[in-house]
């Protein structure tokens, strides 16, 4: 007797999943055989896909699969920054309004080697730091959710996942095409959260969030395991880091914390910039676009939609924490944070890279988280990332109103997606522990 053409698919599907599996396992195997050969040719290839972005990059509103009108703007702008305080000025300067330094004073020494070479080459070095910086995000989830021993994993990630991420997926372009920080953040944080164990663990998240402040929602993930010592690690690589900068910086560290945060200007000057307005995918900033108006009620309730997008990641974590899925529990908090940010822009999802790890973790997924996944991996490539639109604060219901909706929503709504997935319990491996549990012997009396 013939079976349904449902168990014919189902079957079908799992012969190609166990196919696949076995041809990532007889490359990734490869590789690892040829690891050094392997690891100098990645980084050989990075070196080349880096020079590529510092010449191309100012040249063209185009890098890869990114779109900006002025190439590193954030990098030179953080430059200028250094070179100021440099020559007796200040790292938040009042005039300059809509570009002063965006991160705590702590993150001043990761641009200061910058300023001692030409723009160039200090563009180029930081690109390069970047693509490695990914690579380490990258071997480090593959460590964890895949038994990787770190051979493998950084051969992997040199050779093939990294240069893949950086062609293909759209928020990894914008961030170089920017000059970010966030990949440093990310592999540190990364590291820390999956592959470190023991005494030090905690301790580079906490200096993560003195770099920039939103890392500190990463402090849940040790709330949800319980792990007291790692969460006091993470407190004290904070105050640590903040309090070497206070000393180094101690006129614009007071400006930052007493003036800028605690007054709430950090975020009210959001409100005055048409660009911000009109391109970020965070929360906040969808009350500002049509229908809405940005009027206070509705400032008001985007800053409650966030807060409340941030209990629900940490719920959507604490989910996968019960179900021992540590890769879903940081993705959850990742892009809870991302969304509930003030500003969201392309490259903060960079998170996108974890998805196959997510995937792999421990066993299949429910069918509805994988769903997830994938249009949020969708959402990251090329085709979809076309429709960007960098250009204005819109006011009216036309194409440029669809392109906007498109290019920003999109990556709200599918963020949003795995976090309701994630949250959802997992009731096909509630039903296999329980049939598990049912066919143990019963013990001895």
């Amino acid at each position: 007797m013939t079976g349904s053409p449902r168990s014919a698919a189902d079957g079908a599907a799992n012969r190609f999943a166990r196919a696949a599996a076995r041809a990532v396992h007889s490359l990734t195997a490869a590789l690892e055989r040829r690891w050094v050969l392997s690891v100098l040719g990645g980084l050989a290839l990075l070196a080349l896909l880096a020079w590529y972005v510092t010449w191309h990059v100012p040249t063209s509103s185009w890098v890869f699969t990114s779109h900006y009108a002025i190439g590193f703007k954030d990098l030179v702008y953080r430059i200028y920054d250094i070179r100021r305080v440099q020559q007796g000025g200040t790292l938040y300067s009042a005039r300059d309004h809509l570009q002063y330094f965006v991160y705590p004073p702590a993150a001043a020494w990761l641009f200061w080697p910058l300023t001692w070479s030409t723009v160039f080459v200090g563009e180029l070095w930081w690109t390069f730091a970047s693509m490695v910086s990914l690579a380490a995000m990258i071997a480090s989830a593959g460590r964890f959710a895949c038994g990787w021993p770190w051979r493998r994993a950084w051969a992997v990630s040199l050779l093939v996942g990294a240069p893949a991420s950086i062609l293909v997926l759209q928020p990894v372009g914008v961030h170089l095409a920017l000059g970010q920080v966030g990949l440093f953040l990310a592999a540190a944080a990364t590291f820390d959260l999956l592959c470190v164990r023991g005494r030090a663990r905690g301790v580079l998240v906490g200096v993560t969030a003195a770099l920039k402040i939103y890392p500190i929602v990463y402090f849940a993930i040790f709330v949800l395991r319980r792990e007291w010592r790692a969460l006091g690690n993470a407190f004290a690589g904070l105050f640590a880091t903040t309090a070497l900068a206070w000393l180094a910086f101690p006129s614009d560290s007071t400006t930052f914390f007493l003036h800028r945060l605690l007054s709430g200007r950090e975020l009210r000057h959001y409100w005055h910039n048409a660009h911000w307005i009109s391109s970020s995918s965070s929360l906040y900033t969808v009350f500002f676009r049509q229908p809405f108006t940005g009027a206070p009620l509705e400032r008001t309730a985007g800053f409650a939609l966030c807060v409340a997008v941030l209990c629900f990641g940490v719920a959507a974590a604490w989910r996968q924490t019960v179900e021992g899925r540590e890769v879903g529990a940081f993705l959850c908090v990742a892009l809870a944070s991302t969304i509930g940010s003030p500003v969201s822009w392309d490259h903060y999802f960079i998170w996108v890279v974890l998805i196959p790890f997510v995937v792999v973790e421990r066993g299949a997924l429910p069918w509805f988280r994988t769903a997830s996944l994938g249009l949020f991996g969708l959402t990251c490539l090329v085709p979809l990332r076309l429709a960007r639109n960098e250009d204005l604060s819109h006011k009216a219901y036309d194409a440029v109103f669809a392109v906007i909706f498109m290019a920003r929503n999109a990556l709200t709504v599918v963020s949003l997606l795995w976090l309701l997935a994630a949250v959802l319990p997992d009731r096909s491996a509630q039903r296999s522990a329980s049939i598990t549990e049912a066919h143990q012997p019963a013990s001895a009396s």
